[in-house]
C-alpha cells in the first residue's frame, strides 16, 4: 500500500500539484492540516483536497482563517494591516469556510500492520513528542479502543515545517512530512517536502516547483501598497530569492528577470 503524507500546504496549489505529478497513484493521501493562509490559491487547494478524497485534519491556520472570516471585519482592513489571511478570506466563500470549520482535530487509520494517528500540532507552540510516556498518553487519549493490535504505532504531525522522525520506543514513531509550501526561516530549501509510506517503509522526499505565480502575487500586493510589510517579506523569502525573511522589500515593479529561477 502506498500512502502519500502531506502537510502545511498554505494555499500553494503549484507546490501541491508538483508533489502529485511525481507521486500520483497513491492508495491513500493523508494531510496533517494547514490548507490555508500565507499562500495565493486557497480555494484551489481545498478543491484539490476534496477531489482526491484526502484524509485531512484541521490546522491552526485553518482555524484562524475561519475565525477571521466569521468574527472580524476583514473586508475593512486598513492599508498596511492587510495580511495573507485576509487575501485567503477574499478567495473563499461561506461553503469553503464551513468545510474548514468541519475538519476534525485528529484522524486514525491502519495500513500494513501499523496504526496512524494524524494531528496537526503537539502542544501550543512548536513542541515535539520527546518521550514514550508523552507518546503513549497522547495516543491513548485519542485512539481509545482502536489500534489495540497494531504492530507499530505511528503519529503524524505537521505544523513545524520540518521533516523528521523520532523513534521514541519499540514500535513508537513520531513523523512529520515537512511542509508542501515553504520552510522555516533557517532552512534555505525552496522545495516542496512530503513523505511516502510504501508497504510500511517510510521515505522523506522533496520536489522543486514553479514559484513564479506566488512571487508575482507578492509583487502585485507590493504595487498596491496595502499588505503588511512583514507579510510581504515572508512571501519574498518563501517564493523569491530573498536571503532572509526580513530583507528590505524590493523596488516596486516586476520584470521578467525577477521570476528567473523561481520555476524550479
Amino acid at each position: 500500500m502506498k500512502i502519500l503524507v502531506i502537510s502545511d500546504i498554505h494555499g500553494n496549489i503549484d507546490a501541491l500539484e508538483a508533489v502529485w505529478n511525481r507521486e500520483g497513484g497513491a492508495d491513500e493521501i493523508i494531510c496533517a492540516g494547514d490548507l490555508t493562509d500565507y499562500g495565493v490559491f486557497p480555494k484551489e487547494v481545498i478543491g484539490w483536497i476534496k477531489r482526491h478524497n484526502v484524509r485531512v485534519v484541521k490546522g491552526n491556520h485553518d482555524a484562524h482563517t475561519v475565525h477571521i472570516f466569521r468574527d472580524t471585519p476583514w473586508k475593512q482592513v486598513q492599508p498596511g494591516e492587510f495580511k495573507w489571511v485576509h487575501h485567503t478570506c477574499g478567495q473563499l466563500g461561506g461553503e469553503n469556510i464551513a468545510y474548514l470549520d468541519r475538519l476534525p482535530e485528529t484522524l486514525y487509520l491502519e495500513a500494513d500492520g501499523a496504526g496512524y494517528l494524524i494531528c496537526h500540532q503537539y502542544g501550543t507552540g512548536y513542541e515535539t513528542v520527546e518521550s514514550s510516556d508523552q507518546f503513549n498518553r497522547f495516543w491513548n487519549s485519542h485512539v481509545k479502543e482502536m489500534g489495540k493490535t497494531v504492530k507499530e504505532k505511528r503519529m503524524v504531525f505537521g505544523h513545524t515545517h520540518r521533516q523528521g522522525i523520532h523513534i521514541l520506543g519499540e514500535n513508537l514513531l513520531w513523523l512529520n512530512p515537512g511542509s508542501v509550501s515553504y520552510r522555516r526561516p533557517d532552512d534555505p530549501s525552496k522545495n516542496a517536502e512530503y513523505m511516502v509510506i510504501q508497504d510500511g517503509t517510510i521515505s522523506f522526499r522533496s520536489v522543486p516547483y514553479d514559484r513564479s505565480r506566488s512571487l508575482k502575487a507578492a509583487y502585485e500586493y507590493l504595487e498596491k501598497n496595502i499588505m503588511m510589510t512583514t507579510e510581504l517579506q515572508d512571501a519574498f523569502f518563501f517564493f523569491g530569492d530573498a536571503a532572509t525573511s526580513r530583507e528590505p522589500l524590493p523596488e516596486s515593479g516586476l520584470s521578467s528577470g525577477d521570476l528567473q529561477g523561481c520555476d524550479q
